[in-house]
């Protein structure tokens, strides 16, 4: 009995541990392509003295953020598993992920090799859906909905 009990817990400390991992996630992205837009209209030493940081450090900071992809288009993410983590996040609600992945301009998925692997990126195409939905950031009928909608 205290184990059916203890599960709605167990259940709940997994969501909020999601929550806040993806958080920090998508924060990293949002601070790292703010500090890329910043350097286009501040030094970094007033970077460095608005946050509180050396100026060398800003720039090993302004170095690891130059790797960040950019936002596509008018969407608020780089790829559809970002779109996923925002949703996790709590940054946006089902209707806004729905929206987004419907609307998302997805890549071809590339072909496999004989080995079963992709020699190229799979970044911006279906698979990242099918990735967010293995790492729990979406469930099988967000997904479904998203795969019916897309098919239209």
């Amino acid at each position: 009995m205290s184990q059916l009990m203890e599960r709605p817990q167990h259940d709940d400390m997994r969501a909020q541990l999601l929550k806040a991992r993806q958080r920090v996630e998508v924060d990293a992205l949002d601070y790292k392509r703010t500090l890329k837009a910043a350097a286009g209209g501040m030094t970094q030493r007033e970077m460095a003295a608005l946050l509180g940081m050396s100026q060398p450090a800003v720039a090993k900071a302004l170095q690891r953020a130059q790797a960040v992809p950019a936002v596509v288009g008018e969407f608020n993410a780089a790829s559809p598993y970002e779109v996923c983590q925002r949703y996790a996040a709590g940054y946006i609600d089902r209707e806004e992920l729905v929206r987004q992945l419907v609307e998302w301009p997805y890549k071809p998925t590339p072909w496999a090799n004989e080995y079963g692997e992709y020699e190229e990126s799979l970044d911006g195409t279906w698979e990242e859906v099918g990735d967010a939905l293995r790492h729990e950031l979406i469930d099988a009928a967000t997904y479904d909905e998203v795969l019916m909608k897309t098919a239209d």
